[in-house]
């Protein structure tokens, strides 16, 4: 069957190419052909002038992400007559959050220094007294996080990323969980200080784009989550991410129920809440601004404490086994 595809194209050094356009493709759609199979037929056969990044065609090398109708995937494992009948269009796009070199090919470089960021290989203790065992618990920990191909669909789908380019990104915060996790790693409180500054662990807004849209399962937003819970676990708390959860905790334990207004001064600080009134004043506008709560505490407070109680006693409890071992 005739398929029609409509691709973005762009190339910086001509004059015409120098706005984004879409250009429109016809291909023989067989049973079984991939988005990425069709891409080398017109490129082959109707316009070689056509760019995109391919490779292995079998979801390992993860060159041949694009957007599909919206969504990044890779083009090597989409199928393309279910995708045209999905959408009743083809559209074919660069990876979002990225900057553009040609037609479908991005600019990585960003990419890969963000992964240098989070120093990407185990650092272990120069001298140890025994053997690290690795047990399949261990290893399970870290499991998903090895699967990534750093294809980036994660990074194109990440809310957080488009509003803040500096944010590592959920590819390279998922790498890092990979070495954090890992049982051999010794320098594991440096490395979560450092991804608890500005622009690491806490810049994720949890929209979980990056687990829907990874070809490969590995999760990245459980890999930030564990990170924090982690840096927590290190009490590295001198950070606004940290702070915000502490007042979170506190403003449950004391009245049941999150106290937004009193939460911003808690995480902010007083002095850089008073900076944040211009943009309260839009959220009032827009009935957005949290009030404070004037009202006491839930009726059920007993239940919610016993339960803070027992969250202690369990962890006084995984304290003294770790001194006895």
């Amino acid at each position: 069957m005739k398929i029609d595809l409509k691709i973005r194209r762009f190339n910086p050094s001509t004059k015409t190419g120098r706005e984004p356009y879409y250009q429109a493709y016809s291909v023989e759609a067989s049973e079984g052909m991939t988005v990425l199979e069709a891409l080398l037929e017109i490129a082959g056969k109707q316009d070689p002038t056509l760019s995109f990044r391919r490779s292995c065609r079998s979801s390992i090398c993860g060159s041949c992400a694009v957007k599909i109708n919206g969504f990044t995937k890779l083009a090597c494992n989409t199928q393309i007559i279910p995708a045209h009948q999905k959408d009743k269009e083809l559209v074919l796009e660069p990876v979002a959050n990225h900057t553009v070199l040609k037609d479908l090919i991005v600019d990585f470089d960003p990419f890969w220094k963000k992964m240098d960021k989070v120093k990407p290989y185990l650092m272990p203790a120069e001298k140890r007294a025994k053997e690290v065992a690795v047990t399949q618990e261990d290893a399970a920990a870290i499991d998903d996080a090895q699967k990534c191909i750093m294809c980036g669909s994660c990074n194109s789908e990440c809310n957080a990323l488009e509003i803040e380019k500096r944010y590592l990104g959920p590819a390279a915060l998922a790498k890092a969980w990979r070495l954090v996790g890992d049982v051999r790693e010794a320098g594991g409180r440096n490395r979560l200080g450092r991804l608890s500054d500005d622009h690491g662990i806490w810049d994720c807004v949890r929209c979980v784009h990056c687990v829907e849209y990874c070809p490969k399962g590995v999760a990245p937003l459980t890999a930030i989550e564990r990170l924090r819970a982690r840096a927590l676990e290190e009490d590295i708390r001198d950070n606004h991410g940290a702070k915000h959860v502490d007042a979170m905790v506190d403003s449950v334990k004391k009245v049941g129920r999150l106290d937004e207004a009193a939460m911003t001064f808690k995480t902010l600080g007083f002095l850089r809440s008073l900076g944040m009134i211009p943009f309260g004043l839009k959220m009032e506008m827009h009935g957005k601004m949290p009030h404070p709560h004037l009202f006491s505490q839930i009726k059920e407070i007993k239940e919610v404490r016993t339960i803070y109680k027992e969250i202690e006693r369990q962890k006084n409890k995984k304290a003294k086994d770790r001194t006895k071992d």
